[in-house]
């Protein structure tokens, strides 16, 4: 919004940082009043390859605003699927914590209180640190190159990474193409944007074959990344010159099945939890009973030697 209004980029980072204090927009200030480019900022900020290659697509196009407009539409569609993804694990969680409760007060009648007290806290100390655990190594595997070739190839997660690159790389494409930066520029920055995996690789493979004057429907066919339909659209493209209507309608198509894989991962992914939590809970209330039966076969057994004698 600041930028739309007319404001130089150092005056709207001096009144971002009057509004929040963090290090990102500190490293922003320092690199742009230094004189460095601002797609090589935020690189130094450590802002993501999409947002470095889109603002750096932005830089050159001089549409800076359409790109930051374009930003905070994307994560704040990014932010409600996290927010509808992580609601609906809290009944779960519930659900064990209950469990471990209603354990401990059927443990509580045949077991000492200060013995109850200990397994209660251990369970709860159980519970805790496995969830740490998953939370670190979801992260990991998330972020991790060699995983996420394994995540592409999962149902429902894959499909949602895939129409995430295809989304960005033809927003990318069709920003700077409408700006106009060359085609086989374009092309080049839209792989880098996407954040696909190997996308240096691609950019520079779509960059001299497209200087070679080979057409972009046939790279796109070769490309099994993106859509297999995009070809003949971008055909239909290069017979008739309406590139940007084309790769506007392309951006529309996909953001619209992006949205759709995003609902269908914050369907399915809660109920998979949903299972997994539940059969923990069963598996820890009949431990906590089988727990509770040898307890009572124990006692029966000293009440039975103490009667014997």
């Amino acid at each position: 919004m600041l930028v739309r209004a007319g404001l130089p980029i150092r005056t709207t980072l001096e009144r971002l940082q009057e509004r929040m204090a963090v290090r990102e927009l500190t490293v922003l200030s320092e690199k742009v009043n230094a004189g460095e480019r601002l797609g090589d900022a935020f690189t130094a900020a450590g802002f993501s390859p999409f947002e470095c290659h889109l603002v750096t697509a932005g830089e050159r196009s001089a549409q800076l605003d359409t790109i930051f407009e374009h930003l905070s539409e994307h994560w704040a569609r990014e932010l409600k699927m996290r927010h509808a993804m992580v609601q609906p694990l809290y009944y779960p969680l519930a659900v064990l914590h209950l469990a471990i409760v209603v354990g401990g007060i059927v443990e509580a009648t045949t077991t000492a209180w200060p013995v109850v007290a200990v397994h209660f806290i251990m369970a709860l100390a159980l519970l805790y640190t496995i969830c740490l655990v998953v939370y670190v190594v979801a992260r990991v595997m998330w972020s991790s190159p060699i995983m996420r070739r394994v995540w592409l190839h999962m149902p429902i997660i894959g499909n949602s990474l895939r129409t995430t690159y295809a989304y960005r790389w033809i927003t990318a494409l069709r920003l700077e193409f409408a700006a106009g930066v060359s085609l086989s520029r374009a092309v080049g920055d839209a792989w880098r944007a996407s954040g696909y995996i190997d996308c240096d690789r691609f950019a520079e493979e779509g960059e001299q074959a497209m200087r070679e004057k080979v057409n972009l429907s046939k790279l796109v066919a070769q490309w099994k990344q993106l859509p297999r339909d995009w070809a003949d659209f971008i055909a239909t493209a290069e017979i008739s010159g309406a590139f940007e209507e084309v790769f506007k309608n392309l951006e529309t198509e996909t953001a619209h099945a992006w949205s759709m894989a995003q609902q269908r991962m914050t369907e399915w992914l809660p109920k998979i939890a949903y299972f997994f939590v539940l059969l923990i809970a069963a598996v820890v209330i009949i431990n906590l009973f089988s727990r509770v039966l040898d307890t009572t076969d124990i006692q029966k057994q000293i009440d039975n030697a103490v009667n014997g004698k």
